[in-house]
């Protein structure tokens, strides 16, 4: 019997045709290096060329790298040698537990911040398609090798601390493997999530039922482990002297968790597609009609970057409150600050954290960037009570909630209620509507409220009665703060009733 063989001939091309596929693969990522090095020096306006660029990224990455480590090892080996000389085995566990968070944060970032549109939500996606280079190599070179770098660094630093901790015993074997655990199950996590949002339509964050879900059960697995973890830790080396009872099931959850993760990874960069994502972000532009003048101004705060701010945000917090609620074997906290000093403190966090989201949600939505549609719509036969009473809902039921993270957050942690922290988000949301209606900033191009320095002093002078709480007793600050809130909000809604029935419609003009 023969075995047919073939020519030759056959051979050697198919060995140049291969030879010809990778020499093509790798021009194709040359060119997107090249782009993303302009990118940045664009940007940066930096007088280098592009193998200037090139030299100066790589011997500025290894002198960074040298640096950090000395730093950091220097400042374990004092710890180690200093004040923690004789507590090694707690210092090894809270460093994995710091560790656990670290990976969990990483995660956390690729799905929430702006990493998430790295591919499709790149602004040169078009370009690159018109250039036929595979969208392969564009995740590659956009998403896989920062990814890559983060997890690097996190892999690196923990590196750098368990060997400078390091020492002979089952305990730090223990802790060494948990580490790299975790680490392996965050890397395959970072890796999916960085597939995932290249092959699927670019869509910014939301409020979405599903992120709040994730957020919360993220914290509430989190808090378990933390409350796990945390009472091992008051009795030095317990975790470490008896692994067994916890690594074997943390290696099968890292094993099926990283499996389940690699095989979606696979079926991802299967699904890579310019068309995929061009045709639903089509699809994805068009939004449905909002069915009240409300829900119409939410919807598009919540599609714009500003939006996205927020909703991060808000997520952050949500994760904050299930870290909480599954820890709570351990809490409440006891604070080493008394209890007019620890409402002073929480107020001011309070007043700090809802200017966070205050101030984004006024360049959207606020009077001067959505003035016109308001009287638009009051000339369409809205009632101007009802849009003013709206609006100033809206607004303050976004200062307000942050303020009722910060309420809940402290009851949870503490065992202390400070209602102060709502009407602080109350004060500041209302503070920036009448401080706006006052100083009137003009607009910018693309319809948001422009910088304004007398709008950002109007705003900080309006919040600062808030600093009353500074120099009474807690129960008065409340009442006061209290009577404050409900003085600004009557205000606010006044001025914007003023300017929506004054101002001259632009089809008037």
């Amino acid at each position: 019997m023969r075995t047919a063989t073939p020519p030759a001939g056959f051979a050697v091309r198919a060995s140049s045709a291969g030879v010809a596929s990778s020499g093509l693969r790798r021009s194709d990522y040359r060119v997107l290096r090249d782009f993303r090095a302009f990118e940045v020096v664009n940007a940066m306006r930096l007088p280098l060329t592009l193998d200037g660029f090139r030299a100066l990224a790589v011997f500025g990455s290894i002198a960074l790298v040298l640096l950090g480590t000395a730093v950091f090892a220097t400042m374990m080996s004092v710890l180690r040698d200093g004040p923690l000389r004789h507590d090694t085995a707690a210092v090894l566990n809270w460093g994995f537990l710091a560790i656990l968070y670290s990976a969990v944060v990483a995660v956390l970032t690729e799905v929430v911040s702006s990493r998430r549109l790295a591919v499709s939500g790149s602004p040169h996606l078009e370009l690159f398609r018109a250039m036929e280079l595979p969208l392969s190599q564009v995740v590659v070179r956009y998403g896989l090798i920062p990814a890559l770098r983060r997890t690097g660094i996190l892999w690196y630093s923990a590196a750098v601390f368990l060997v400078v901790f390091f020492e002979e015993s089952s305990g730090y074997a223990g802790v060494v493997a948990a580490s790299a655990s975790v680490l392996v199950l965050a890397s395959c996590a970072c890796a999916y999530c960085v597939l995932h949002f290249a092959s699927t339509p670019a869509q910014r964050i939301g409020l979405h039922w599903r992120y709040v879900l994730f957020a919360l059960i993220l914290g509430l697995l989190l808090g378990a482990v933390t409350g796990f973890l945390l009472p091992q830790f008051s009795r030095l080396g317990s975790l470490a002297e008896d692994p067994a009872r916890f690594l074997p099931v943390l290696y099968s959850l890292v094993a099926i968790g990283s499996g389940v993760l690699i095989f979606l990874s696979i079926r991802a960069w299967r699904r890579l597609s310019y068309f995929r994502i061009s045709f639903g972000r089509e699809r994805a532009g068009s939004r449905p009609r909002a069915a009240t003048f409300g829900r119409f101004v939410v919807t598009d705060l919540l599609s714009s970057k500003q939006g996205s701010v927020i909703a991060t945000i808000v997520l952050a917090w949500i994760a904050v409150v299930g870290i909480l609620l599954g820890a709570r074997g351990i809490l409440p906290l006891q604070s080493a600050l008394g209890p007019g000093e620890l409402d002073k403190t929480l107020i001011g966090a309070a007043v700090l954290l809802s200017l966070g989201v205050t101030e984004p949600m006024l360049y959207r939505i606020g009077p001067t960037a959505k003035l016109h549609h308001y009287r638009f719509a009051w000339e369409n036969g809205c009632s101007a009570a009802g849009i003013v009473v709206r609006l100033v809902g809206i607004y303050v039921t976004a200062g307000a909630a942050i303020g009722g993270f910060v309420f809940l957050g402290t009851l949870l942690a503490l065992g202390i209620a400070v209602p102060g922290a709502v009407l602080a988000g109350a004060i500041v949301a209302a503070s920036g509507v009448v401080a706006e209606s006052l100083s009137r900033p003009p607009a910018t191009t693309d319809g948001t409220k422009s910088n304004d320095v007398m709008d950002g002093l109007l705003t900080l002078l309006l919040i600062s009665p808030c600093s009353l709480v500074l120099v009474v007793s807690p129960q008065f600050s409340t009442v006061l703060l209290l009577g404050y809130s409900i003085l600004l909000i009557l205000g606010a809604a006044s001025c914007l009733n003023q300017r929506l029935l004054r101002l001259r419609s632009k089809s008037m003009l």
